[in-house]
This record gives C-alpha cells, structure tokens and sequence, in this order.
C-alpha cells in the first residue's frame, strides 16, 4: 500500500480526536492538495501562529475495546500501519513542497503500549534529529506507558495530550475494560502539569484533553467539574468536547448521537470558567445537571442573578464587565480604553466600537441610564 492510501486510512480514523486542532478558524478554507485536503487542518496555535497540520494515526491496530472507537478490537475494518522512518520521509516531502507545516500523531494501541509509543516517540526524534524539523508536532500520549517515554515525549513535542474520554471511573468501566482511569489517565496528566511546571522551556503549547461527550451518561455538570479541576490544579492548556456520533461496528453503533448544541454549549461554558473567571457553581443546569440546549450559559447566569444588574458602563470593572452579556474579556478591555480617551461614551460610539455590544443593551446604563430605543425594545429581564 502506498503512502497516499495509507493516508486516506489513517488519516479517517485520526479525525475523531479534537484534541489536534488547537484553535482551529472554523472558516478557514483547507489546503487545496487534490489528494491529501481531508487530513490537512489549517490550525492556529496558541501564539497566533497559524500550522497546516497533518492529521494521522501510527496504525490502527488496536488492543483496546473502548466501545465507541472506530479502530478497537471490536470492529473490523482494514489495519494498517506506517514505520517511523516511512511517515517521516513522506512528512517532509509534503513539508518541503509547502502542503503541511505541523505533525498531529495518534496511534491504535498495538499489542505493547511500549513498543508502540515508542515507535511514536522516534517519528518524533527522526523529524527533530535527522530532518531537523523544528516545526509543531503534537503527540498523543498512550495509557500504560513508562515514566521514561512520557518524559521522552514531553521533550520532543510541542504539545501532547491524553484523553479521559469520560469525567471519572465509573464512566470509564461502561465504555472500556483494559483502561484505568487513575493510573493511566489522571496520573498522567498530573505527571505531565508536574514536569511543564519544572521545565517551562519544554511543550511550548502545551498539553490537552478531550471529552467524547454523551458516550457514557455522564452530565454536563460532571463534565465541567472535571474541567475546572484540571484547569485550576493542573493547568491544562485545552480541553475539547466531542460529540459522541456512533460509529459503524462499535457496541455502541444503534445509541443516539449528541446533538451538536451540546457540544457547543460545553464550549461556551468552557470559555466561562477559563477566561472569563466562572466558577462551576456559577453555571446554570438542569435538573439532569446539563446545559440548556436554548440559550447560551453566560445569558442564562444573567436571568438568575439580575440583582447584579444593570452595570453601569462608565465606572464598572473589567470583572463587572465581562458578566455582561454581549461583552467579553477583548470588548470589557475597549470600553475601558475608550473610558481612559473619552469619558462622554454613547451608546452610537460603544456599538460602532464593539459588534456584539447590542446584546449587552438590556444589562447595562450609561451614565446612570437605561437605553431606549431604537437600540433596544427589551427591559431587563
């Protein structure tokens, strides 16, 4: 099988896993390479730096049973492998014509996690070492790996990640019997926090994990525990949330999928508690402990808390500010620039000024007033 099948194979199968997009410009338009545009992802790194990365598996061999993985022990679909030396000549090849710019390198679980992390781990070595490949590669870190491979690992890539999958234990046990989520998963990551706050210089973009969301039952809330957890004590770069989409042959294949909306509010909560200083108590669920699929977190802890409101534009803090609605950390920083040049602020200025100011409207004052219409026909709550 030559190089670009194998790709078509691989590169399938790696699409599942979110956590090599980075922050990925949904709008971006992929590479136009006539054989190779389904598996190159034009990404943006934390820098700003933009990648085109080439997404694969090592091989799709897998000894795992996780229940809704394409590529487990329980499906059958057609196994193949590249060799360290095999991917990495063809990497540059497609480097060196200006097709990709960055590496993202999964792999199946091959009858040794070992010997195939390993194998992970010297593609890795050969493109720094023999290619002197000083570009972004993103390694996948395998469960039931050494401490040595890890630190190996660690030392080589830009940024790596480990899946939990799922929030905890018992979640872990509905999906897979030959994972633990503590020694293989948690111990992991913590080892890793533990080594990037030794090491600074190494995992310049630092390391991830992703939720396959709606696969075991677990709720939002225990999701975005989890999250929280692993931002404040671990200090996660990412995590990503993947909408759980049965697969053909999987033991899971007849479940119901997760409506995307899940996944997109999971983000928005994300964006909360990461950037904009939430605590998981501050996040509104259900009774079931999940998001509502109708309006967005950030407007539904609005209408639960309107004694916070209506903030007044021209003395509120930045904390004050980014509460609002309509107004995020890059809008609250603005109106405070604007406040330092000019402190007549109108609300023509602040709408020409900050696109998705109109949405702030029913929250705010300006200069102790509510705004009228024709920029607002709601009340406040």
């Amino acid at each position: 099988m030559d190089f670009i099948e194998k790709v078509k194979v691989l590169g399938d199968e790696a699409k599942y896993d979110l956590c090599g997009d980075c922050f990925v410009s949904r709008d971006v338009k992929r590479t136009k390479d006539i054989n190779l545009s389904r598996w190159i992802y034009p990404t943006t790194l934390p820098d700003g730096k933009r990648v085109k990365l080439l997404k694969i598996l090592l091989s799709n061999i897998c000894e795992n049973d996780c229940a809704y993985c394409p590529v487990s022990r329980l499906t059958s679909v057609r196994r193949v492998s590249f060799t360290p030396q095999e991917l990495t000549y063809n990497f540059m090849r497609l480097y060196k014509a200006g097709i990709v710019s960055g590496l993202f390198l999964s792999s199946g679980l091959r009858s040794n996690p070992e010997r195939t992390m390993q194998d992970m781990i010297d593609t890795a070595v050969i493109l720094r070492k023999k290619y002197n490949f000083k570009g972004y590669i993103h390694l996948k870190i395998l469960p039931g790996i050494s401490l040595q491979s890890l630190e190996d690992a660690f030392r080589l890539a830009s940024r790596i990640s480990i899946n939990l999958e799922v929030p905890d234990e018992k979640y872990l046990k509905k999906l897979s019997s030959g994972k633990n989520f503590t020694s293989d998963l948690m111990e992991k990551l913590t080892l890793i926090s533990k080594l990037k706050k030794n090491n600074p210089i190494f995992l310049r973009d630092g390391f991830t994990t992703q939720f396959v969301v709606g696969a075991a039952g677990e709720s939002d809330a225990e999701i975005l525990i989890k999250t929280h957890i692993l931002y404040k004590d671990l200090k996660l770069s990412r995590v990503y949330y993947s909408a759980f989409q049965p697969a053909p042959g999987t033991p899971l294949e007849n479940s119901p999928p997760t409506p995307p909306i899940r996944e997109f509010r999971l983000y928005q909560a994300d964006v909360l508690i990461r950037k904009y200083g939430f605590g998981v108590d501050e996040i509104i669920f259900d009774e079931e402990g999940n998001l509502s699929p109708a309006e967005d977190p950030k407007t539904a802890w609005a209408k639960r808390n309107p004694a916070f409101f209506p903030v007044e534009v021209g003395s509120a803090t930045y904390e004050e500010l980014i509460k609002v609605p309509g107004i995020g950390p890059k809008s609250a920083r603005k109106i405070i620039s604007l406040r330092k040049e000019d402190s007549h602020l109108h609300v023509e200025m602040l709408i020409s000024k900050i696109p998705t100011f109109r949405r702030a409207l029913p929250y705010i004052t300006i200069k102790g007033k509510r705004v009228q219409s024709p920029f607002v026909v709601q009340t406040l709550f």
